[in-house]
């Protein structure tokens, strides 16, 4: 049975804070930190940004800001926190008039309305939100929208193809981002095996597919992806 999105958002503060506190932790407003200090890459660098949550009328302005109806479940999580940074994945939210929230030393979101308004290909279906975007061991960049059945969908960097999809958004949050942390050492670094290819490529799953083991159907591929042995 699948985990409440409630409870889905609290095990996910859980596991950030788990994972990268013992780096140096930053707290800020409303619930937010910054955590897994890395100031060998950069004296403010942190692995993780869980920005504040927002309030209802906030929550409005977020759907104005994204000009794109807000379902209820991601309403819930901006309500939770107003996105989250973690490495190369970036849940988005909204940035109009929370500048005064940067002097807490936590600093702002993607805006929801870069990947809604700004640069929204034409082949994503009028009812899906974007959400995000991820780099990871998933071979290159994806995009994550959240689509009117309530699945996440993760499209290929430029491209219509979907390479993953997930069947709701507390299933991305508590399937993918324990899978994606687990592909990092304890200091954040990629592990050996999370090879990535270079950048945006059109052609991200056949080379995927080469460099990880020839040529598979969709469906195989999705699989190893979701379930690794």
């Amino acid at each position: 049975m699948e985990t409440p999105l409630p409870q889905t958002l609290e095990n996910l503060d859980h596991l950030l804070r788990t994972t990268f506190d013992r780096l140096g932790c930053v707290e800020g407003e409303r619930g937010s930190y910054r955590t897994g200090h890395r100031p060998d890459r950069a004296e403010m660098y942190y692995l993780c940004t869980r920005y504040p949550g927002l309030d209802e009328a906030e929550l409005d302005n977020a759907q104005a800001e994204c000009g794109r109806f807000l379902p209820q479940d991601y309403r819930s999580f901006l309500a939770h926190m107003n996105g989250v940074r973690i490495m190369g994945l970036s849940l988005h939210g909204a940035t109009g008039g929370l500048l005064h929230r940067s002097t807490a030393g936590i600093g702002q979101p993607i805006s929801l309305r870069y990947q809604n308004v700004v640069e929204r290909p034409a082949y994503i279906p009028h009812g899906s939100l974007g959400i995000g975007a991820m780099n990871g061991p998933r071979f290159s960049q994806g995009m994550l929208y959240l689509a009117s059945t309530g699945e996440i969908e993760m499209y290929e960097a430029r491209s219509p193809r979907i390479g993953a999809r997930w069947s709701s958004l507390a299933a991305f949050l508590s399937e993918e981002i324990p899978r994606y942390l687990a592909q990092h050492d304890s200091d954040g670094e990629p592990l050996v095996r999370a090879k990535l290819l270079p950048g945006d490529t059109d052609d991200w799953e056949s080379r995927a597919e080469v460099a990880k083991k020839g040529r598979r159907s969709l469906r195989d591929r999705v699989k190893d992806w979701l379930f690794p042995t």
